[in-house]
């Protein structure tokens, strides 16, 4: 029977891996670390369930809806849309922003908050006809510049930008001047009107596990220190194996990325919120304040916190962390709570840290003039799977992982 091996028990990794099971291989994937998934991990703190960084999962994602079984995982929804938290005259205002496609009435009390001016809501509208128009393709058969200068083109004023745009993108790109490719904007808008952005009942290692375990513990070794000697030699843990194809299933350059993001956890007493939304800090760019967004995953999945607690999620981008001189954890936390105080009030007095979470090169970097494209690209001489191959979001590490399948398979069969 032919062999492959996959160095790295991420999704791509797994993915990979479970299209050659299928396909009558016998495979094999090695992981350095004591668990699968990679980035996509949770632990378990005090009867509260944490993950690494701020995660969800995305239903619109093309090959997610096929991979992945959404209802066994147990998933569940936040609310479509965002709130919109600034200071006005020394007091926090928060300010509702309904998607009015999918929620018509909050939709139109959004127009009549007085956040945004209507030009800039209906832009917005526009942008949203524009991305969802077409095959998916389209979203990447564009131009290619920063995310920030293409929403300048697209009419929206810089004040929309600094407080809807780049708290939301900067913490989904977890950079701080939405110098991304605009190409990867209009993918992830196009995603946010589509679908839902969700949280699985067991936290977001459920995911790679949902792929582990359809692949089989007998295939996946843990703890492994993985060495390749040759194009079909591998040293493990000190003795060499042989396979017909080697699978890199990982970043090799991961550490030239400085896409960084630090992560605090907060129990608290109740939620902060009224609502299953994520709060986006409108003065982070303009006020050069530190907090991206705060979300409260207890809301959407009362699994990720014991009875009678909420867990409190803060997203702080590491560019933003670094601009304003803090790189220690004690640092992070002390300005983090005078913003939280600053909106939530003496309730913060209350919470407890159960986390602060620094996560280096947390995401590849794909700025403008990048070239991405609807197809992953190719490792020439290797065959190589990860979201570094296309895009850094589930989908792309996905998409990658099914493109070097059929690469493998067609290396086999020749």
């Amino acid at each position: 029977m032919q062999s492959v091996a996959i160095i790295g028990a991420g999704i791509a990794g797994l993915r990979c891996a479970l299209l050659l099971k299928e396909s009558g291989i016998n495979v094999q994937v090695f992981e350095r670390e004591s668990h699968v998934g990679g980035r996509m991990l949770t632990d378990h703190v005090d009867g509260f369930l944490i993950d690494h960084g701020f995660h969800v999962m995305q239903t619109a994602y093309p090959t997610s809806q096929r991979v992945f079984d959404f209802k066994l995982l147990g998933a569940k929804a936040f609310e479509p849309g965002a709130i919109v938290v600034k200071k006005k005259e020394q007091k926090a205002k928060f300010w509702r922003l309904a998607d009015p496609f999918r929620r018509p009435v909050q939709g139109l009390l959004t127009g009549l908050n007085g956040f945004a001016s209507p030009f800039n809501l209906l832009r917005i509208a526009f942008l949203r006809a524009k991305v969802r128009r077409g095959p998916l393709s389209n979203v990447f058969s564009e131009g290619d510049e920063s995310s920030e200068a293409w929403l300048l083109k697209r009419g929206f004023s810089q004040s929309m930008i600094d407080e809807f745009f780049h708290p939301l993108f900067s913490g989904i790109f977890l950079e701080n001047e939405l110098r991304t490719s605009e190409r990867m904007l209009r993918f992830v808008f196009r995603m946010m009107s589509s679908g839902d952005m969700v949280l699985p009942k067991e936290g977001i290692s459920a995911a790679p596990r949902f792929l582990a375990d359809q692949l089989g513990s007998e295939r996946i070794h843990l703890n492994s220190n993985v060495k390749q000697i040759d194009d079909s030699t591998l040293s493990v843990n000190g003795q060499n194996q042989n396979f017909d194809v080697i699978v890199h299933a990982y970043n090799p350059h991961r550490k030239e990325s400085n896409r960084h993001v630090w992560t605090l956890h907060f129990d608290a007493p109740q939620s902060p919120l009224s609502s299953k939304h994520i709060v986006l800090n409108g003065d982070v760019k303009t006020k050069s304040q530190l907090i991206a967004h705060v979300a409260v995953p207890s809301d959407i999945q009362p699994s990720y916190a014991p009875d009678g607690r909420s867990l409190v999620t803060v997203t702080i981008v590491g560019e933003a962390a670094q601009k304003l001189g803090l790189s220690k954890k004690e640092e992070i936390q002390n300005k983090a709570l005078l913003e939280l105080t600053d909106w939530f009030g003496t309730q913060v007095d209350d919470w407890s840290i159960l986390a602060i979470q620094h996560i280096e090169h947390a995401l590849p970097e794909f700025g403008p003039q990048s070239g991405l494209s609807k197809e992953p690209t190719m490792k020439e001489g290797g065959f190589e799977c990860g979201d570094h191959m296309m895009h850094g979001s589930v989908e792309g590490a996905l998409l990658s992982a099914e493109s070097t399948f059929q690469r493998v398979l067609s290396s086999l069969q020749n």
